[in-house]
């Protein structure tokens, strides 16, 4: 009975044209801060984890054809969309992107800034990485699980000839957090400073890195989460609307435009709920080679 069910709402609901309907638009209605990141702020249009120019600065990031990992980048500063930021207080700066790298040891959550020359434009580049890290903080401790445990740093990356704020770089330096300053006069490579912990004294050096095929999960966490939580039957018994709500629950549409996957999450907890299906195997595999499951005590349902 409960299998016809939802075979009956999947027939109903043309999944497939909502995600392709699916706009660059935050939706504050529905989801809360991280939610809106996850759903609505990958880089998912831009392969190669490619940042267009600004300031006369751009990057790219490509991962290690021989490293098992993920590695998402997020547009923060979404300046394409004037009125539509995902920092809404004005007062508080924004940064450019931060980058999400798990591995099977190491969760880092890395912060970008692309600044030009002038030492009060790196000034306020530093207070744009502070900021976002302060937010990340607080809304990870409040919704996401007490077992993840995330490395924030920040790089502020500038041109050659920039006038590098040592003393404010090492004011706000702590063996829990670093901001390194990256000169660069070509296109930068960011992967080798975005997958470790960097340290104060890091200089950029240019690699070449051959990029492998991204993981299964990373492509459907960057190009495969619904702008709509599905009303099934997992729906009812674990999401609740209040406006003081905490966690997180993303549906996820996989490859064949038919099944999906929820994401639920809370500071006690991480679930993936989703039927057997083709890709449920390899989404296992994926989680044990990234260590996550025995990392983040995930747990798994079909409902």
């Amino acid at each position: 009975m409960k299998q016809d069910k939802k075979k009956q709402m999947k027939q109903k609901n043309n999944f497939a044209q909502i995600l392709k309907d699916k706009k660059d638009k935050l939706n504050w209605q529905n989801f809360n801060f991280l939610e809106n990141m996850l759903v609505f702020s990958t880089m998912r249009t831009m392969p190669g984890r490619n940042a267009p120019p600004e300031s006369g600065i751009h990057f790219r990031i490509t991962l290690d054809s021989q490293n098992k990992a993920i590695c998402i980048l997020f547009k923060i500063d979404r300046d394409h969309q004037k009125n539509d930021p995902l920092i809404r207080d004005k007062k508080l700066r924004r940064p450019d992107y931060m980058c999400l790298y798990i591995d099977s040891e190491s969760c880092i959550c890395t912060i970008i800034e692309m600044k030009g020359k002038t030492i009060d434009e790196l000034k306020r580049g530093i207070d744009q990485i502070l900021q976002l890290k302060e937010i990340l903080q607080f809304e990870i401790f409040n919704h996401l699980s007490t077992k993840l445990k995330v490395k924030y740093q920040g790089i502020l990356l500038t041109t050659p000839n920039a006038d590098i704020p040592l003393k404010k770089i090492t004011q706000v330096n702590s063996p829990d957090f670093k901001i390194v300053s990256l000169k660069c006069d070509q296109k930068a490579e960011l992967y080798p400073y975005v997958s470790k912990s960097n340290d104060f004294k890091d200089r950029y050096k240019h690699q070449k890195i051959t990029e492998s095929t991204p993981l299964f999960i990373e492509k459907i966490l960057t190009t495969r989460s619904l702008p709509k939580r599905i009303p099934d039957e997992y729906y009812s018994k674990n999401f609740s609307n209040s406006q003081d709500r905490e966690g997180i629950y993303i549906n996820y549409l996989l490859p064949n435009d038919t099944d999906y996957i929820t994401l639920l999450s809370n500071t006690t907890l991480i679930e993936i709920n989703m039927e057997e299906n083709e890709y449920m195997k390899e989404i296992i595999e994926e989680l044990k080679l990234l260590n996550l499951i025995d990392r983040l005590a995930i747990k798994f349902s079909n409902n």
